[in-house]
C-alpha cells in the first residue's frame, strides 16, 4: 500500500513538473532604459499557480512619475494570459523595457522557451518582447495599447523541472 502511495506521488509530481500549475511565483512590474539602474521597480507579489487568477494588479505608488496600470495576470499549466480592467485605456511608455516580471521560484532552468500566441491576442508584440532567463520570464508591453478589450497570450515550453 505504501508503494502505490508512493508511485502516485511521484505520477503527481511527474505531471505537474512539465507545467506551471502548483508553482509558487513572484509576480512585478519593472521598466528601465538602463537595467541597472530602473525608473520603476513594482512590488513583488506571491502566488501560487492554481485554476484561478492568480493577480489583480492595481496602482502601488509612484516611482519617478510612473505607477503600476490596473492590469489582470492568469497563470495556466502552459500559457500567461494578461488583460485589463474596463476602468483604464492607454498606451504604455517606451523605454528599454517596460512591463511584467513572473520569477518562478525554483532552483532549475524553468522554460524552453516562450513566444506570443498571436491568434489568440488581440494586439500584437514586438518581436523581442517575450524572454525567458532561467526561472524567469519578461514581457515588455512599452509601446503596447491597453485596455478593456486587450488580451496578450503567452504560451511557455516548461522544462521538465521538479516542483519546488
Amino acid at each position: 500500500m505504501i508503494r502505490l502511495a508512493a508511485a502516485i506521488a511521484l505520477m503527481a509530481q511527474g505531471a505537474a513538473a512539465g507545467g506551471l500549475m502548483d508553482r509558487t511565483v513572484t509576480f512585478g512590474a519593472l521598466a528601465y532604459d538602463d537595467a541597472d539602474a530602473p525608473i520603476y521597480v513594482g512590488a513583488r507579489h506571491p502566488a501560487i499557480v492554481t485554476q484561478a487568477i492568480e493577480y489583480g494588479l492595481g496602482p502601488e505608488g509612484s516611482q519617478n512619475g510612473w505607477d503600476i496600470v490596473p492590469s489582470i495576470i492568469d497563470i495556466r499549466d502552459s500559457q500567461i494570459i494578461l488583460t485589463y480592467p474596463d476602468t483604464v485605456g492607454g498606451t504604455f511608455p517606451e523605454p528599454e523595457f517596460n512591463g511584467y516580471v513572473l520569477d518562478f521560484l525554483t532552483d532549475c532552468v524553468l522554460f524552453n522557451g516562450a513566444a506570443q500566441d498571436v491568434e489568440n491576442s488581440t494586439v500584437t508584440l514586438a518581436e523581442d518582447a517575450i524572454f525567458v532567463d532561467g526561472s524567469k520570464l519578461f514581457v515588455d508591453v512599452g509601446g503596447l495599447e491597453y485596455g478593456p478589450q486587450v488580451f496578450v497570450v503567452v504560451d511557455v515550453d516548461v522544462a521538465d523541472c521538479p516542483l519546488s
